[in-house]
C-alpha cells in the first residue's frame, strides 16, 4: 500500500481482513475519496455506491487506486481504461494519445492471438515514480510503475510499452493459464512450483513479439531487445547450475531474496524463459515449415485448461508437443529441466542472420576490457565472484577489498581496471586485498575478457527458405547485408 496527501494505492491482501470462513462470500467495500480524487478500479465504483466483489478473493485481486488521475478510454475491440497518476517529465511535446493508440493495438494483437478475451473490461493503472520499474497483473487490471521520463526517448517509451504488454498479457498466462498453486491460493505460505519459466517466460517473449507484431516497434527493434537479453544470459554463470525448472521453483528463496551468490548459484526464468520461449518459436516454425508454432501451444494451454478454470499439470512437454506435433523431449531436458542454453545463434542462422560476440574495439583498444579478473566491485570492494573467472580460482570474495595490484595503490574501481588493464592475459599479478580487517595477498592469474560486444547481423544470402522464415516470425522483408543490432556491455566486471 501507499497512501499520503497525493494519492492512496490499496492493495488487497495488504489492506483487507482475512475471514477464512467467509473466503466465498461477497464483499462490498465503501470508499469516500477527498474532492478531486477519482476511484481506478477494474470492479464498477460510483460516488455513494459501494464496491462490490463476488468472494474474497476477487477483492484480493482489484487494486484500487483513489487519486487525481488522467483516465483514456482505449479504442480497443474490447472495453479498455487506461488511468495514469503523477507527471511525466517536463519538456517535450508527447501526447498521451499515442499511448492509448498503441495500447489498443498491442491489446487487440493479445486478444487476436489468443482468440478470446477473458475479462469483461480491463484496467491499466501506470503509476509514474521517479527510480520506479515494475508491474503485477490481474485478472482485469494491472499496476504499472515507471519513471516520468518515458517520453525522453525511443527506447524508454518502447520499455513502457513492453511492461504493459507483459501485465496485459498475464491475463490469459498466469492468472488463468496457470499450475493449481497459483490458481487455489494459500495467501498464509508461499506457493511453490516448478512451472515460472512458462509464466513468465511465455509471456516475456510475448510482451515484445505483440510490439513487432502489432507495429509498434521494427524488427530491429525487436533484434535488439532479444540481443540484450542474450549479452545478460551471457553474464550469469548460474545458468550452467541452475535449470528454469529449479529456478521456477526456487523462487521464493533465490530470486526474492538475492545475495552475493545469487549470480552463480542461479538464472532468472524471466530471463532465460524468454529466450528460450523465442528460440522453441522459431525451431517449431522451422521444423513444421511454417504449419505450426508457439501461438498453437498457446490457444492449446488456454482452451485445454485456462478457459475452463482447470490447472495445467507441472510436466508440460505432453502439451507443447501435442499442439506442435513434434517430439521436444531433447529441448525440455537441455534447455528447461537441464541448463544448456536455447541454440539461439543456430536458430537466427536458419532465418538468414549471424550472432556475433567480440570484444568492442574501443574498450580492448585503452585496455580497460582486454583482460579480466572476474569479480564486480563498487569502489574497491568485492561484490561478487564470476564462477569459473581468474579472481574465483585465486580465492578472492565478496567483500574483499583490493588495495593494490603489484604494490600499486588502488582507490577505486577506474585504479583498478587501469592496473589489470595494463597486462596481458596469462601474466600473473599480486592482489593486496583487506579481508576482515587483515591483509592478505593472493596470485591472481589474469584471463582474456569475455565477449563486450554482441551483434546480430543480416547475411547477404541467406541459404534457401531463410528469407521467408525471417519475413513470417518478423513481417518484414530480409534486408539483406547489414548490421541489424548491436549490444555493448559496459559491464561492472574488473
Amino acid at each position: 500500500n501507499h497512501i499520503d496527501a497525493d494519492h492512496a494505492f490499496l492493495h488487497g491482501p495488504a489492506t483487507f481482513l482475512y475471514p477464512t470462513h467467509l473466503r466465498a462470500s461477497a464483499v462490498e467495500v465503501e470508499l469516500t475519496p477527498p474532492d478531486g480524487w477519482a476511484v481506478t478500479s477494474a470492479m464498477a465504483w460510483e460516488p455513494g455506491v459501494r464496491m462490490t466483489a463476488a468472494s474474497v478473493d476477487e477483492l484480493y485481486d482489484h487494486p484500487i487506486h483513489v487519486g487525481p488521475v488522467r483516465t483514456y478510454s482505449v479504442p480497443a475491440k474490447v472495453p479498455v481504461k487506461l488511468a495514469i497518476w503523477g507527471d511525466r517529465a517536463p519538456g517535450g511535446t508527447f501526447d498521451e494519445q499515442r499511448l492509448v493508440t498503441d495500447l489498443a493495438a498491442i491489446v487487440d494483437d493479445h486478444v487476436a492471438r489468443v482468440g478470446e478475451a477473458p475479462f469483461p473490461n480491463y484496467t491499466f493503472l501506470i503509476m509514474l515514480a521517479h527510480d520506479a520499474y515494475g508491474g503485477l497483473e490481474h485478472r482485469a487490471s494491472s499496476v504499472n510503475l515507471y519513471h516520468p521520463h518515458f517520453a525522453a526517448s525511443r527506447k524508454a517509451y518502447e520499455g513502457l510499452l513492453e511492461l504493459l504488454s507483459h501485465e496485459h498479457f498475464h491475463a490469459w498466462n498466469g492468472k488463468r493459464i496457470a499450475p493449481k498453486p497459483l490458481l487455489d491460493f494459500d495467501y498464509a505460505r508461499e506457493a511453490y512450483t516448478p512451472c515460472l519459466w512458462v509464466m513468465e517466460g511465455l509471456t516475456s517473449h510475448y510482451d515484445r513479439y505483440a510490439l513487432k507484431s502489432s507495429n509498434r516497434i521494427s524488427a530491429k527493434s525487436f533484434l535488439d531487445k532479444l540481443l540484450d537479453d542474450w549479452a545478460r544470459l551471457m553474464a550469469t554463470p548460474g545458468r550452467s547450475r541452475h535449470s528454469l525448472e529449479q529456478s521456477s521453483f526456487d523462487a521464493w528463496i533465490k530470486l526474492y531474496k538475492p545475495d552475493e551468490s545469487n549470480l552463480n548459484t542461479t538464472v532468472s526464468y524471466y530471463l532465460k524463459g524468454g529466450l528460450v520461449m523465442a528460440v522453441l518459436d522459431l525451431h517449431i516454425r522451422r521444423r513444421t515449415e511454417g504449419a505450426k508454432s508457439l501461438d498453437d501451444v498457446l490457444r492449446l494451454l488456454w482452451t485445454r485448461f485456462g478457459a475452463v478454470g482447470e490447472p495445467h499439470p507441472d510436466n508440460l512437454q505432453p502439451i507443447f508437443e501435442e499442439a506442435t506435433g513434434l517430439a521436444l523431449g531433447e529441448v525440455f531436458d537441455r534447455q528447461i529441466r537441464g541448463t544448456e542454453d536455447p541454440d539461439f545463434a543456430g536458430e537466427l542462422g536458419h532465418l538468414g542472420l549471424e550472432l556475433r560476440m567480440t570484444q568492442d574495439p574501443g574498450q580492448v583498444t585503452d585496455g580497460a576490457n582486454a583482460i579480466w579478473l572476474g569479480a564486480t566491485t563498487q569502489g574497491i570492494r568485492v561484490t561478487a565472484v564470476f564462477d569459473g573467472g581468474p579472481a574465483h580460482a585465486a580465492g578472492l570474495s565478496p567483500g574483499d577489498e583490493i588495495i593494490a595490484i603489484d604494490g600499486f595503490r588502488a582507490s577505486n574501481d577506474g585504479d583498478l581496471r587501469n592496473l589489470a588493464g595494463a597486462r596481458k592475459p596469462g601474466d600473473s599479478v599480486t592482489l593486496a586485498v583487506f579481508r576482515r580487517h587483515r591483509l592478505v595477498e593472493l596470485p591472481l592469474t589474469l584471463a582474456g575478457a569475455p565477449p563486450t560486444r554482441y551483434e546480430i547481423a543480416a547475411v547477404a544470402e541467406p541459404a534457401a527458405g531463410a528469407a521467408a522464415r525471417y519475413q513470417a516470425w518478423l513481417g518484414e522483408a530480409h534486408p539483406g547485408a547489414q548490421s541489424l543490432a548491436t549490444v555493448t556491455t559496459t559491464s561492472r566486471w574488473i
